[in-house]
């Protein structure tokens, strides 16, 4: 299912770039308490959620109370089928 061929700018200018895949993302910036620390079932769920994202929109993100960092952060797949050139026309 396609509903966003476009990444906005707003997830471009917030994605991180230093991790190889999605479940590497959610290792290394998910709070540990708010993710394994839940338990394998909340991390499959975590994960699955974080699978559709990328399936529907071409990134997934992890909210500023659910990260390391205290801001929003996305991931965009390197070998994601959307150019995040092609950005939408507004900061939606």
């Amino acid at each position: 299912m396609e509903t966003n061929k476009k990444i906005p700018k707003w997830v471009i200018a917030e994605a991180v770039t230093d991790c190889n895949d999605v479940h590497e993302f959610a290792q290394k910036y998910r709070k540990p308490k708010r993710f394994t620390g839940q338990g394998e079932a909340y991390v499959q769920v975590v994960m699955s959620s974080h699978l559709w994202d990328i399936e529907r929109q071409g990134y997934t993100s992890i909210s500023h109370h659910d990260n390391i960092t205290g801001r929003m952060l996305n991931y965009i797949p390197k070998d994601s089928t959307r150019n995040p050139t092609e950005l939408q026309d507004t900061n939606l």
